[in-house]
């Protein structure tokens, strides 16, 4: 999708490899929710991107007063804090 509206929407992206050792803060958050996207940093989206999603995150930076900020999206994984949570409602039964 994001090859699909590079001409219109001049972009690039980084692949991360998530179980590189330094990246284990990552694969603790995204394990089982790949692939993540950010957007200068920041959470955009997991799983699926559509053109129309990509158009409208590509356009928001675009058009931001300083070409460059981005509001991060509800939904952002945590796997790590939801098995910490897991674990703490076994050892409390």
């Amino acid at each position: 999708v994001l090859q699909s509206v590079r001409d219109k929407y001049p972009h690039t992206l980084e692949a991360v490899d998530i179980t590189d050792d330094d990246k284990a803060d990552w694969f603790s958050k995204y394990k089982w929710d790949i692939p993540v996207l950010h957007m200068n940093g920041i959470y955009w989206t997991k799983h699926r991107l559509t053109e129309s999603d990509a158009i409208e995150g590509l356009e928001e930076v675009m058009n931001s007063s300083d070409g460059n900020s981005f509001k991060e999206r509800v939904g952002e994984p945590d796997a790590g804090e939801m098995e910490r949570r897991m674990e703490e409602r076994q050892n409390n039964e």
